[in-house]
């Protein structure tokens, strides 16, 4: 068990233009859920089958990312479960889409964005951006000695670009090349005389590569934790492809 110390701000999502050279052919779709954590909580999370193509994550994405499929997160009465390719809440199914309303304890827990859906053919890419400008508070003493409490907005979250290809002898869809840039505040400016962490905040840029495999129509978890900053997200992942069947027919024209 592991106490995750997870803080978020308010972000908004947008999706770029597809790659041009996407072929035609098998279409895939993936759809994303974005929550943010807030506060320390009991949580655990692990996998039991081989989602990350590289069979581990990168050395420098494991304290960073987690991928899984199994698990939970104790969010205080209730947990948010994690098991057998679904999401559940209170032991009940945690919907995707924004059709239905769920009871989240907001001090803990809530749905940023629901859902994200990106369509793509096989062998194309998408880039997702989850940013926000963000208004983050800081002291600056003046000439009096005295400090003052201003505010500044900075442009903080994450781009991810994805790239998939359907394994359809193994039956998984490979999001490979994710490239993903997250925008945080890493440190603070430092007052003399002050050793909290209050100062003007100083924006950094962290890039990764990572690469794993999901089956088609299961929910899997990332859990995106920077080794520095404020910020975290915990994204549901689901991908689904029209030659897998996992897209309803109905929407496969």
């Amino acid at each position: 068990m592991k106490r995750l110390p997870l803080l978020l701000s308010v972000v908004a999502v947008a999706v770029c233009a597809a790659n041009a050279e996407a072929r035609e052919g098998n279409r895939i779709r993936i759809e994303c859920q974005i929550f943010k954590l807030t506060g320390n909580f009991r949580a655990e999370t692990r996998r039991d089958e081989q989602i990350w193509t590289t069979d581990e994550p990168p050395e420098k994405l494991k304290n960073v990312v987690t991928v899984f499929n199994r698990g939970w997160f104790e969010l205080g009465e209730d947990r948010l479960e994690f098991k057998d390719g679904r999401w559940l809440w209170k032991e009940r199914p945690l919907p995707m889409g924004a059709k239905e309303r769920v009871s989240l304890p907001e001090d803990k827990i809530t749905i940023v964005y629901q859902p994200l859906v990106v369509e793509m053919e096989e062998h194309s890419s998408r880039t997702v951006t989850i940013g926000s400008q963000q208004p983050i508070q800081y002291f600056e003493k003046r000439e009096d000695g005295l400090f003052e409490l201003k505010e500044i907005e900075l442009p903080t979250g994450l781009d991810m670009k994805i790239e998939a290809v359907e394994e359809e002898d193994r039956g998984y869809i490979r999001l490979t090349d994710i490239v993903m840039t997250m925008r945080l505040v890493e440190s603070r400016e430092t007052i003399e005389g002050v050793n909290l962490p209050v100062g003007r905040p100083i924006l950094g840029e962290k890039k990764y590569t990572f690469y794993f495999r999901l089956r088609p129509g299961k929910d899997y978890g990332v859990l995106i934790r920077p080794q520095f900053g404020q910020a975290g997200l915990l994204l549901r992942l689901r991908a689904s492809s029209v030659a897998s069947g996992t897209i309803p027919k109905n929407e496969q024209e």
